[in-house]
């Protein structure tokens, strides 16, 4: 994909080169053809102006298709890197820890920064486009006009272009400023709507509401000021090529050039098209900030550490062991300077073979799951050794997650059909009790967040899944927290009896349940 990229964009060069030479040959010639009409060359034929009007319409033909190629091509290059950005942002997501970027940034990275750059492919030939143009147009004044005039519209054009520094560096600063207060905004209205109902029953609207209104308030404050800039900006390159014809047309004056019709009608036609770049040149350092910025906050984002970088997986040199826990601390937010409080402080080193059951019990708050987290990789290791896992793993939460769409795909998770292994996972988590009480049995469509499901229902089928997933580690975060007694009871002998698939467990449970 990278090698068609690139020759993408070299093919798109030369269409850029095409358009821009033929859209300069009408000023160039323009000259000629005012004097072939008045009559100044005396020697002229008609075939010279039949000449002249067809270079000036085959120029134009040229202008026009490169144009419409040139639109094309940068559309589909466009469409290519937004889905190659958002392939690599949604692949980066899932190895991403809990500690990592928000929901909100996520977001806004695909729906917003990526789409940026992707619209940043028209803008891409601008960066040397501009300067063409502006070089090109000061050649032709020079033609025409001599070189004191032509100098003076170079000067009036480079003073605009310098004055636009200061506008620029802050509208990069204001963007930024703008994309936080977004993803702030974004995550607290996802936050809210996912809990939308606690929200209703508890009356919480109204001041939810408040918090908010507040997020918009603060990123419309930014946003005003963004586009007060680009007012600016705007308006400075709009007065532009007005005042570059008045200091051209003042310095002839000065000068004592002569300015004929056919000069006169050169040099506006040379301006007008002058002026495209120039009124461009704002939008093109708009689009060249934003998309700079944008590319800032993806880089940062796959730069972030994933999990895999705590923990190493790999194939164990000691057959017998599954877990090495060594000593080491762990911290939810890695910029705390002082981790004077770690979250979970392990003091000794703990070898756990493969084959055996470990139950870690302890009282609420004692950080149980921060555990589990830490040996899952979700908590960055601020100082010790890295905990070894060897072997693939399968993660049970204490709150289940459930998608949309059938209980059978919410086991499955993508993977194919076993028959025989499908229904002893069913059997074993408890399943086929409640299979047979739905009309659809395991096709029973489970609504969003498995609102349809009682609390054991999705308890127990997202230890099916992991179950299926067929681990050689299983890491299960108090399982039995939704089952009553006879089901845990039920799932915690056919574990002991079964010994699934000779995998590891490594149970979390509460005192309660131990007791």
């Amino acid at each position: 994909m990278y090698s068609v990229l690139i020759t993408n964009l070299y093919i798109l060069f030369a269409l850029v080169g095409v358009n821009t030479g033929a859209s300069y040959i009408g000023p160039l010639l323009i000259t000629n053809f005012v004097n072939f009409l008045l009559g100044d060359n005396g020697d002229s034929s008609i075939q010279y102006g039949l000449v002249l009007a067809f270079i000036f319409f085959l120029a134009k033909t040229a202008e026009s298709l490169s144009q419409r190629q040139w639109y094309f091509g940068a559309q589909r290059i466009g469409i290519r890197v937004r889905a190659a950005l958002t392939s690599l942002i949604y692949s980066k997501s899932l190895l991403m820890k809990c500690a990592g970027p928000t929901q909100g940034k996520i977001i806004n990275l695909i729906n917003v920064d990526v789409e940026r750059i992707g619209d940043f492919c028209w803008y891409i030939h601008g960066v040397w486009l501009l300067p063409v143009q502006v070089i090109l147009a000061l050649v032709i004044l020079y033609i025409n006009l001599g070189g004191t005039p032509s100098f003076a519209a170079f000067g009036v054009t480079i003073l605009v272009m310098v004055c636009n520094t200061p506008l620029a560096n802050k509208q990069e600063g204001l963007h930024s400023k703008i994309m936080e207060a977004k993803d702030s905004r974004i995550k607290v209205t996802s936050e809210t709507m996912k809990n939308i109902r606690i929200l209703k029953l508890h009356s919480w609207e109204t001041s939810f509401l408040q918090k908010l209104l507040q997020l918009r308030e603060t990123e419309r404050r930014w946003l005003q000021k963004y586009l007060y800039t680009c007012s600016a900006v705007a308006t400075l390159f709009w007065t532009s090529p007005t005042l570059v014809s008045v200091v051209t047309f003042g310095a002839c004056i000065l000068v004592k050039t002569e300015l004929t019709t056919a000069t006169v009608l050169s040099a506006l036609a040379t301006f007008r098209i002058l002026q495209e770049p120039i009124y461009n040149l704002p939008e093109l350092i708009s689009m060249i900030i934003q998309t700079k910025v944008s590319v800032d906050r993806i880089q940062e984002f796959i730069k972030e550490d994933d999990q895999n970088q705590f923990i190493n997986r790999h194939s164990s040199k000691i057959s017998a062991v599954a877990i090495e826990i060594k000593p080491g601390e762990y911290v939810w937010e890695t910029n705390d300077q002082t981790h004077k409080n770690p979250t979970i402080q392990i003091t000794g080193k703990l070898v756990i073979k493969k084959g055996q059951k470990v139950a870690i019990c302890g009282s609420v708050g004692s950080g149980k799951s921060s555990l589990i987290c830490c040996l899952l990789g979700e908590i960055p290791l601020v100082s010790g050794a890295v905990t070894k896992v060897y072997g693939t793993r399968s993660y049970v939460p204490q709150s289940p997650w459930i998608q949309s769409g059938t209980v059978r795909e919410n086991i499955l998770f993508g993977k194919q059909m076993k028959k025989d292994f499908y229904e002893d996972v069913l059997d074993g988590c408890a399943l086929h009790q409640d299979i047979n009480m739905w009309g659809d049995g395991d096709l029973n469509p489970v609504e969003e967040r498995g609102i349809n499901l009682s609390g054991g229902q999705k308890q127990r089928i997202q230890l099916a899944r992991a179950v299926y997933n067929d681990s050689d580690i299983y890491f299960l975060d108090d399982p039995f927290s939704a089952v009553d007694a006879h089901t845990g009871t039920h799932l915690f002998k056919v574990s002991s009896a079964n010994d699934w698939c000779m995998c590891f467990f490594f149970f979390f449970l509460l005192m309660h349940f131990l007791m």
